[in-house]
């Protein structure tokens, strides 16, 4: 704090920081404070208030109010009464941690005069946060239990809360724990045969272990394995021919992928469903197929 008042003999008084100590100790005062807080941001405002009674500089660079004041400044006389007024902010890095900036303008109300003091500075709260919480200025002057803090912002309170640091935006159930969340999953298998076939290609082997990780995720469902073909040939020369289909499907997944057969079921459709026009050569090859479509709801 430097204060470059010119005073009346026309000279520059540089005066020290020593000189707003010395009294503020020393002489008869009213002080008042009053702090704001903010506890989502943690930012809290400060505001300061004093009054100070006359202090007497002797002319030789020390002042007396009953006691006397050491002054490192030029020599100059004077009697002043002062007030001061201040503010500034106090950002809390955590419950007991936190750094202030603050400035405040001392008034001489004889000399007609102003000082400024600026000051920055770390403040640490000792004992219980309890303490330290009224000390910081708390809204309601006293401090905030568990049960009245929600510090993760969930809507359950501290002292209920047995899943602590839930992410924003996560619901949660009566115990501020995630509720789970329903999610579906499915797969759909397609496997095209040649002409009068129901030999299995190997470029459909991915697909088929595609759908045997599936079963195995989910090893309480069940699936139908459909076989279909196209409308040549006669019908019930079709309808065995969509079974066979179908069941060299089921074969592959028991026998080279290890799903449970209970939970596979070979339906031959014959030529009774088609997805395609059966008068065209691809439409054809579309309907020689074997399907097998899950879709499964699970919470996560």
């Amino acid at each position: 704090y430097i204060d470059t008042k010119v005073d009346d003999r026309g000279a520059i008084n540089p005066i020290s920081e020593g000189r707003v100590a010395a009294l503020e100790e020393s002489l008869p005062e009213l002080k008042g404070s009053l702090t704001f807080s903010h506890t989502e941001n943690k930012w809290r405002a400060l505001a300061r208030a004093n009054y100070f009674g006359e202090w007497e500089d002797t002319g030789n660079g020390t002042g007396t109010q009953g006691a006397e004041i050491d002054i490192d400044a030029d020599t100059f006389d004077t009697v002043e009464t002062t007030i001061a007024a201040g503010g500034g902010l106090r950002w809390m890095w955590t419950d007991r941690l936190g750094v202030r900036a603050e400035a405040r303008m001392l008034h001489s109300l004889d000399e007609n005069h102003n000082d400024w003091l600026f000051s920055l500075g770390l403040n640490y709260y000792l004992g219980d946060l309890a303490d330290a919480s009224r000390g910081a200025g708390a809204t309601t002057g006293a401090a905030m239990t568990a049960a009245e803090l929600d510090s993760d912002g969930d809507g359950v309170m501290d002292d209920k809360d047995q899943c602590p640091g839930t992410p924003a935006g996560t619901r949660v159930d009566a115990m501020g724990c995630p509720l789970p969340v329903s999610k579906v999953a499915s797969i759909k298998l397609k496997v095209n045969f040649p002409f009068d076939s129901a030999v299995v290609e190997e470029q459909y082997f991915s697909d088929l272990q595609e759908l045997a990780t599936f079963l195995k995720r989910f090893d309480d469902l069940d699936v139908d394995v459909e076989g279909h073909t196209d409308s040549s040939g006669p019908d019930d020369y079709n309808q065995l021919l969509s079974q066979r289909r179908a069941l060299a499907v089921v074969d592959l997944l028991v026998n080279q992928y290890g799903i449970d057969g209970g939970r596979l079921e070979a339906k031959g459709y014959g030529e009774s469903r088609p997805v395609a026009d059966n008068a065209t050569r691809e439409g054809r090859a579309e309907n020689r197929r074997v399907m097998a479509t899950l879709e499964v709801e699970y919470e996560e």
